[in-house]
């Protein structure tokens, strides 16, 4: 199985540097909804946020019902990335095996290191490129990433 997983801050919104979050900050995002529509097989959500702070944003966003599965700090028992339990906890909450392939989207180098250390294919979503052994994957946004990656799987069928 291949498994879409997605930071929420700020991979999938972004802000620029000069302004503090604030949820009226946050817009509706037709086209991401339309990209995260056509990726296939399960996508999950898996963020250190709270699930209210979630829930807020993916509503805002027009998201909310776009993943599978959320995955918040209540739910691997306040255990943050990049702490490798947290991953672990995070796998098993969505039943992630050895066998199956993992894409994660983030914008933390830390917890990018920590998910490569098992595996995962790592995507670094920043305005700044960065080259690491840790990452696969380099875009300015979310929006490209997922373009690309749908791209990819189209052609090929």
């Amino acid at each position: 199985m291949l498994y879409w997983v997605f930071d929420l801050d700020y991979t999938l919104y972004q802000m620029p540097n000069y302004i503090d979050f604030h949820y009226k900050h946050l817009k509706n995002d037709n086209d991401l909804n339309y990209l995260l529509t056509i990726l296939p097989l399960r996508k999950v959500l898996y963020t250190n946020g709270t699930i209210g702070h979630a829930e807020e944003c993916l509503n805002i966003m027009g998201l909310n019902k776009k993943f599978d599965k959320k995955i918040c700090r209540e739910t691997v028992n306040n255990i943050m990335k990049p702490n490798i339990q947290s991953f672990k906890h995070f796998k098993s909450l969505c039943n992630i095996n050895k066998n199956d392939k993992v894409v994660f989207f983030e914008d933390s180098i830390e917890n990018l290191i920590a998910a490569k250390k098992l595996g995962w294919i790592t995507v670094l979503i920043q305005p700044n490129k960065i080259k690491m052994k840790s990452i696969d994957f380099w875009f300015p946004n979310i929006h490209q990433a997922l373009t690309f990656f749908n791209q990819k799987i189209y052609k090929t069928k």
